[in-house]
């Protein structure tokens, strides 16, 4: 695939022949996903709001392209997730004794006596994803410290699995058996779409996006709160019982099972923090003059901090330095 019709894509002046071209080109291979995340991630990294030259835009981009072209490719298991949860014995007995009682007041929705329950877990405390495919094919990718439990062969009305932790499911379309998500602060029933969902149970917030389909969030007590739809994001919190609802850029917030750090609309001192907590470094960077600036920043995290610096270096205009450790 030629690059250029990439870029246009991601201008937005693609023709539709093109459009069809690149379709056609990323059901090939996964390889291929990765490789057009990849420079959406660095376009998405140009975008300032404040105004910026567009010949240096295009520049940046080129000289950005030649020094990827010269790393090799990394291994895809060192996967984002900024902000690190706990996931600890109570809250696998938790997710234990949910689905005893979700047995008990609705067998039909989870499993009969003789199928077992599978408990998938991705244990790692830094960047990680692992993917794991359930038994109706639906594909699902866990973040660090996630913990998923579903049956090993779904059965009755429902397909019935429990989530604590952060996932992206990639759902097979079975109208006759509902996908039905369930954390310990809300319910997500999906038909046949991809979403992703990230539980943080200390602070009783959880976050829905979709990317494609419909699904249905409800409350604990079974209330239906509401029906999304592609692009946008539910933000639930269980202290209030309120649920907010906003258009966001869903490829940037699920870019995490690639491998790519995501950020939207943030200060300079947002992104030293989130390259700091990533590769548990300090920053020094003259942010003086990029007060009241915004940026739209991403980065490959398995390519390290010093390509992220250089990245950074590239839309600032301003260099930054890894200080010491002591």
């Amino acid at each position: 695939m030629d690059d250029s019709i990439i870029y246009t894509y991601l201008s937005g002046k693609a023709t539709e022949e093109e459009k069809a071209r690149l379709r056609d080109w990323l059901n090939q291979s996964p390889k291929n996903r990765t490789y057009f995340f990849d420079l959406k991630a660095i376009r998405n990294a140009q975008r300032v709001t404040n105004k910026i030259n567009a010949e240096g835009i295009e520049d940046s981009l080129a000289r950005m392209n030649k020094r990827i072209d010269s790393i090799p490719h990394s291994s895809k298991r060192a996967i984002l997730n900024i902000r690190l949860r706990r996931a600890s014995i109570a809250a696998l007995l938790f997710i234990c004794v949910s689905l005893f009682c979700l047995y008990i007041t609705h067998p039909r929705d989870v499993a009969n006596p003789g199928n077992n329950l599978v408990t998938y877990t991705n244990e790692a405390t830094g960047h990680s994803v692992k993917m794991i495919h359930l038994s109706d094919g639906t594909v699902v990718w866990l973040g660090s410290r996630t913990v998923l439990t579903a049956p090993s062969v779904f059965t009755g009305g429902k397909r019935v699995v429990c989530l604590s932790g952060e996932a992206f499911f990639d759902v097979t379309k079975d109208p006759s058996h509902p996908f039905v998500i369930q954390t310990n602060l809300h319910e997500v029933q999906v038909l046949g779409t991809s979403f992703g969902i990230n539980t943080d149970e200390e602070a009783g917030i959880c976050k829905t996006i979709l990317m494609s389909g419909s699904v249905r969030i409800q409350d604990p007590s079974g209330n239906n709160l509401a029906v999304l739809t592609p692009g946008q994001q539910a933000l639930y919190s269980q202290k209030t019982g309120n649920l907010e609802i906003e258009e966001v850029d869903v490829n940037a917030l699920t870019s995490w099972r690639f491998g790519l750090i995501s950020l939207s609309n943030v200060a300079v001192k947002e992104i030293l923090r989130c390259l700091e907590e990533t590769y548990q470094v300090k920053i020094q960077m003259n942010t003086a003059s990029l007060e009241n600036r915004r940026y739209n920043f991403s980065f490959k995290h398995s390519k390290g901090v010093e390509a992220a610096l250089k990245q950074l270096f590239y839309i600032t205009g301003i260099s930054a330095s890894i200080q010491p450790q002591r």
